[in-house]
């Protein structure tokens, strides 16, 4: 038998959904083993917490080593138990609702919803908590809106007695829907190598496009928002004036020639006023 803290070892943690399972996993060890029913009262109190072994080695059937009526003793002590796992209808509420959210547009999230909406949908059927008409609600409701319609579709197609008046029994449309949603479909981009080529190409030239866009160069006072024009940061521009040199030493050789002739005219005189 496994040791208790190894990985294929059974555990119960006092979950009384749980017991009726980890009865079962334990037999089948102890019975690949060879154990005796006095071995299997002694190895099972191995893989349970201390509070359960010391309340179960005080129950009818440890001491005389009597396994079936240990086993049975055991079970009685947790009601529900011999049912095995329970679900409630918020179980499957809670899946149909965390779908409904999601994107389902391939065969293989299909499936994802459909395993886990089975099993608590077809205890709760069984059980008598809802009827086969809501279980099939239920499992329409946890699809997304573009996903029915295209199941809808194939359901019209392919059902001869198709009624839009009542749901459709939900493995049937999960056979439409793993048609519509086939991950084997040739256009099934990550099942195309062509379609996925094409996709990098597309994706490779939007970039490439993106990148060649011109750069908007205008100044912040082009701008028509006036708050935009008193926040921007102003650009100052400089230039450089070079003057030809010969060209400024002639001028100011005309300057002080037409001062020496001015110092020697009268103020009063026509000629001064023309120089002037």
């Amino acid at each position: 038998m496994p040791g208790p803290s190894s990985n294929k070892a059974p555990s119960f943690n006092g979950e009384t959904s749980e017991l009726l399972e980890f009865f079962d996993y334990f037999e089948d060890l102890a019975d690949a083993c060879s154990l005796t029913d006095d071995d299997k009262c002694k190895f099972i109190l191995r893989y349970v917490d201390t509070t359960s072994k010391r309340f179960w080695v005080s129950l009818p059937g440890y001491a005389s080593k009597d396994f079936p009526l240990f086993k049975k003793n055991i079970l009685a002590q947790y009601p529900g138990a011999e049912k095995g796992i329970r679900y409630a209808i918020r179980d499957l509420e809670r899946v149909v609702i965390s779908h409904s959210d999601s994107d389902v547009s391939t065969e293989t999230e299909l499936l994802q919803y459909y395993r886990q909406f089975r099993p608590i949908a077809v205890w709760l059927v069984t059980n008598g908590k809802i009827s086969e008409r809501d279980r099939d609600r239920y499992f329409w409701q946890g699809l997304p809106m573009a996903a029915r319609r295209a199941i809808d579709r194939r359901l019209e197609l392919k059902t001869a007695d198709y009624n839009r008046n009542e749901p459709t029994n939900f493995e049937k449309v999960l056979e439409a829907g793993r048609f519509v949603f086939s991950d084997e479909a040739f256009d099934a981009e990550f099942n195309d190598p062509i379609a996925t080529r094409l996709k990098s190409i597309r994706e490779g030239r939007q970039g490439a496009s993106s990148a060649s866009l011109p750069v908007d160069r205008r100044s912040p006072w082009d701008s028509d928002d006036e708050e935009g024009r008193k926040d921007a940061p102003r650009e100052v521009r400089t230039k450089t004036v070079r003057f030809d040199q010969q060209k400024q030493k002639s001028t100011i050789d005309e300057v002080e020639e037409l001062a020496r002739k001015m110092h020697s005219l009268d103020i009063t005189d026509v000629a001064y006023s023309g120089c002037y």
